[in-house]
């Protein structure tokens, strides 16, 4: 380890209105070495993030970067000083090219005269994306690629800084296995370079398997630091949460074999999946697995009549449907929790009030007028039944951590009186704690009778809480495993190479 640190944080405090985000924070961060940051969505770890980058400066303590005292009034000036971010809710520019995001800014021009010079930008980002072992067209713009794509763009622009620490906020949330792989190579390749890497991941296995050191964190203090050999994952999630957790996974038990709420039968979607047939029964939580752009998430849209397919049926609680919105699909008790939930799923700029009463405000209207008293009671109903932390009713939702915001999300579904909820990544950037939470939900909701899709890139998740699993592959149903009998290593083998139902 190198004697100086290249950042320190000393007993540094962050407090917003109600608050108290950081307590005395000390944090030492070293070249060459992979430094974990773990704790529950809102133990401030992205508020430490922030300090360091100057999108918040600290009320109290020291930032020093390189043994020099630093208060960064901005990005740009961390940036100046070799400290780049890898966000986790993505920032690229939808409408530019994969070559405009990774040099945005810094572009290389022809000689003095100030035009850029386009054919050397695309040259050198084929070459950077091709040394992360990545296949983008450098030409293609960014609305055109994939989440896992879109997220490898994010980490070339990082990289292509030359920065003297990275900063990566649940880098792999949206990356295939292969994609994962392939930043794992990157972070390698980071720290024979002496480059200071702080990792943000739920994912414990990956921590274990990537990080060199670990602070765990809680409700903004320090709890511990450590070697990654000194501890053990058992022993990270009772000191991220506090207590010893006694169950994590939960499966339903009672689904209703021979009454089927939801039938697709071959639906096509040209360049986008073929053929794609399945069941779902009433109780049963139907999990659907598979690589990066198998398919998933669009059949689920298409189900939800956000996208609409070239052929195929679907049968809904026995009635044939061809839902020309999500609004037909709501009104047949349908709910979709997306993907992208910030960009999808909720009205950011809006309040838990009305982001949880949104699908279901209309019909409990009176005589064409917002009930208020309904809405606010509803509301606080589901704060308290979801335990949702949150200030107030009134609170803006994009302040909520990410476990918080999808709670929200189901809380709107579950007012709506949804009877079949689809949830796509339903865990995704959320801390082990909350997974657990959500998926006790799920369980009540089956058991109550509802119906629930999971779409989930986790193997472990999507054993855990389904009944029966769907894999597809390149567009198309590979196979339908029982989770009871169903390992890793079989899904993998249908995600990975066809084989028939």
């Amino acid at each position: 380890m190198s004697e100086k640190p290249f950042v320190e944080l000393n007993n540094i405090n962050k407090s917003f209105p109600g608050v108290k985000a950081l307590t005395d924070v000390t944090i030492n961060f070293y070249r060459g070495k992979v430094h974990v940051l773990l704790g529950e969505n809102g133990a401030g770890k992205s508020t430490i993030i922030k300090v360091i980058s100057g999108v918040y400066q600290a009320d109290e303590g020291i930032l020093k970067v390189d043994g020099q005292e630093e208060v960064f009034m901005n990005t740009r000036q961390s940036l100046a000083k070799g400290i780049s971010v890898i966000h986790q809710e993505l920032s690229v520019i939808p409408d530019l090219t994969v070559a405009e995001n990774i040099f945005l800014g810094r572009e290389p021009k022809i000689g003095k005269s100030g035009l850029i010079d386009k054919p050397k930008m695309n040259l050198d980002a084929k070459k950077l994306l091709e040394s992360i072992g990545v296949k983008i067209n450098p030409k293609e713009y960014i609305r055109k690629l994939n989440n896992g794509d879109k997220q490898m763009v994010e980490i070339a622009r990082a990289i292509s800084q030359n920065s003297s620490m990275v900063i990566m906020d649940e880098p792999t949330s949206s990356l295939s296995e292969h994609e994962v792989q392939a930043l794992f190579r990157v972070i390698n390749k980071l720290k024979s370079e002496n480059v200071a890497i702080i990792y943000i991941s739920h994912k414990l296995k990956e921590i274990a398997e990537i990080g060199d050191h670990i602070t765990i964190l809680r409700d903004g203090n320090v709890v511990k630091t450590v070697s990654l050999s000194e501890i053990t994952e058992s022993e990270m999630i009772a000191l991220m949460v506090g207590r010893k957790m006694t169950q994590f996974y939960y499966k339903a038990e009672n689904a209703i074999q021979n009454e089927v709420v939801l039938e697709v039968k071959n639906y096509t979607k040209a360049g986008q999946f073929e053929d794609v047939s399945f069941q779902l029964k009433k109780g049963e939580i139907l999990g659907i697995a598979g690589l990066v752009g198998a398919g998933r998430t669009e059949v689920m849209r298409a189900v939800f009549g956000a996208d609409k397919v070239d052929s195929g049926e679907c049968i809904v609680f026995g009635q044939p449907v061809k839902f020309k919105s999500p609004k037909e699909a709501i009104k047949m008790g349908i709910g979709l929790i997306p993907e992208d939930r910030r960009n999808q799923g909720l009205l950011l700029e809006k309040s838990v009030k009305e982001n949880t009463s949104l699908s279901s405000i209309y019909a409990n209207s009176k005589k064409g007028f917002i009930d208020f008293r309904w809405e606010i009671d509803s509301t606080l109903d589901y704060i308290e039944k979801m335990r949702t932390k949150t200030p107030s009713e009134r609170a803006i939702v994009k302040n909520l951590s990410g476990g918080n915001q999808q709670k929200v999300v189901i809380a709107k579904w579950l007012l709506a009186k949804a009877k079949i909820l689809i949830m796509d990544e339903p865990t995704r950037g959320i801390d082990v704690n909350a997974k657990a939470e959500i998926y006790a939900l799920m369980k009540k909701f089956v058991e109550d009778g509802g119906s629930i899709i999971v779409v989930s890139s986790e193997l472990p998740e999507v054993i855990g809480v389904s009944n029966r699993i769907m894999i597809m592959r390149e567009g198309k149903v590979s196979g339908i495993l029982d989770a009871a009998e169903a390992t890793e290593k079989d899904i993998m083998k249908y995600a990975s190479i066809h084989a028939g139902n």
